[in-house]
């Protein structure tokens, strides 16, 4: 039998190098990784149960405290039921000599609206609520007032287009509610420097300076004739600010086109307490770090700083960049 030969004198195609196969198998997966953490980029399913906010919180209501003792169960007055023996608390000797009355909770009249993150201010017997999560990927654009004096919500109104829809900085003077930067939009989005205040009164809004760096929920206080804003996130949403401005304001208008940098925040950090208290400003509490948008997601999905993936696209193309590499070398050495 005669056997032809795979080549003519010598020439034709060199095999491939086991190496060579294991790279390309290589590569063909990572491709697929890339296409599925795409899609998972893009989808809202899987998102932190942190910020899912769903309609569902119908039976999340405005809670007040009532000092009224409660009603002993019918039958025998004077002794609770065994399901209903709670074990007994055991408070420290430094607040055992400290009154303590019996306290309930009465439920109140809903809100219209479910919201996460949004921002409150009372003004005299009325809560003025301000945007907010209704979903991850939906952020509400309106005020809701609630009446404490009848237990009544109303007067709905909407809010200027270019306000932040989260992580608000708010305070107000009695009248004017100063509002300042913020998230604008759903997910995970970047922040606004746009600064505006409402008058509770005619319902109008009038723009101010806009705050030097955008920022994610800095406290926020009026003192001395200045409005104080200080600490929040930066643009990154995670990185704790330290920076401090103040600006002159009077009657719902600026006296000034600029902000004034003040001394920095010691730490920083979102969603701090601020109050003025015998002319000193107090800031508590607080959080420090938040949750980031996924890189190259194209609806700024919210992700965990160490949840496994979150920076899963850099790897990926760092490791591209390798097998390329490793090919071109081995084809320059071979041809």
């Amino acid at each position: 039998m005669v056997r032809h030969s795979a080549a003519a004198g010598g020439g034709g195609a060199k095999p491939t190098s086991p190496a060579r196969v294991v790279l390309l198998i290589f590569m063909v997966i990572l491709g697929f990784a890339l296409i599925a953490d795409f899609f998972w980029a893009s989808s809202s399913r899987f998102t932190s149960s942190y910020f899912n906010v769903d309609y569902k919180w119908n039976s999340h209501y405005p809670l007040v405290v009532s000092s009224q003792p409660q009603k002993p169960q019918k039958g025998d007055p004077g002794k609770p039921k065994k399901k209903d023996v709670f074990p007994e608390r055991f408070l420290s000797a430094t607040f055992q000599d400290l009154p303590s009355p019996n306290l309930t909770w009465e439920k109140m009249a809903s809100a219209p609206v479910p919201r996460l993150d949004g921002a409150a201010i009372q003004i005299r017997n009325l809560l003025y609520v301000f945007a907010g999560y209704g979903t991850i990927d939906y952020v509400h654009s309106h005020v809701d007032i609630y009446n404490f004096t009848d237990n009544t919500w109303g007067g709905r109104f909407n809010m200027p287009k270019e306000m932040a829809h989260s992580h608000l900085g708010m305070v107000t003077d009695g009248r004017y509610i100063y509002v300042v930067t913020g998230q604008y939009g759903p997910q995970c989005r970047g922040p606004t420097a746009h600064t505006l205040v409402l008058d509770t009164e005619t319902k109008q809004w009038r723009d101010m300076p806009p705050l030097p760096v955008p920022r994610y929920a800095p406290a926020s206080q009026l003192w001395r004739g200045r409005l104080h804003v200080m600490g929040g996130s930066k643009e990154n949403r995670h990185t704790p600010a330290l920076e401090h401005w103040s600006l002159a304001v009077k009657d719902g208008k600026p006296l000034e086109k600029e902000w004034r940098s003040e001394i920095p925040i010691p730490r920083g950090g979102p969603h701090r307490a601020c109050v003025v208290v015998d002319d000193r400003l107090f800031v508590i509490g607080g959080q420090e770090g938040d949750f980031m948008a996924k890189p190259g997601s194209p609806i700024f999905k919210c992700s965990h700083r160490n949840e496994g993936g979150f920076f899963v696209g850099q790897a990926v193309y760092k490791l591209l960049q390798f097998v390329f590499a490793l090919l071109f070398d081995d084809w320059r050495m071979r041809y």
